[in-house]
């Protein structure tokens, strides 16, 4: 099975063919999804903590959760290195231009 940091992953040949307002878009919308992947990460860890203190919590639900979070941690950390490599590679295009003196 392909880990999912293949499939999203782009590089810097991908990367050549936008616009400068495309790259920084691009570059923008995967900062961006980082961002928010790591706020979703973030959350599950408070939430996971808030339900251990909670007397209400059935055993049933903790279940449930454990597999709901489960398969977004699976994900996610590798989700996130991709849309951080392919926001990096965007702005590495960006700035080889930048420097070269050329616009696209």
């Amino acid at each position: 099975m392909r880990d999912i940091y293949h499939l999203l992953d782009k590089s810097y040949p991908e990367f050549q063919h936008l616009s400068d307002e495309e790259l920084a878009e691009s570059a923008d919308t995967y900062a961006g999804a980082v961002f928010a992947i790591n706020s979703a990460l973030q959350l599950i860890g408070n939430l996971a903590l808030d339900a251990t203190e909670s007397e209400g919590y059935s055993g049933d639900d903790a279940l449930r959760d454990i597999d709901l979070i489960s398969n977004v941690l699976r994900h996610l950390p590798r989700m996130m290195q991709a849309l951080n490599n392919c926001s990096q590679s965007a702005e590495y295009v960006r700035m080889d231009r930048l420097k070269a003196g050329g616009q696209k």
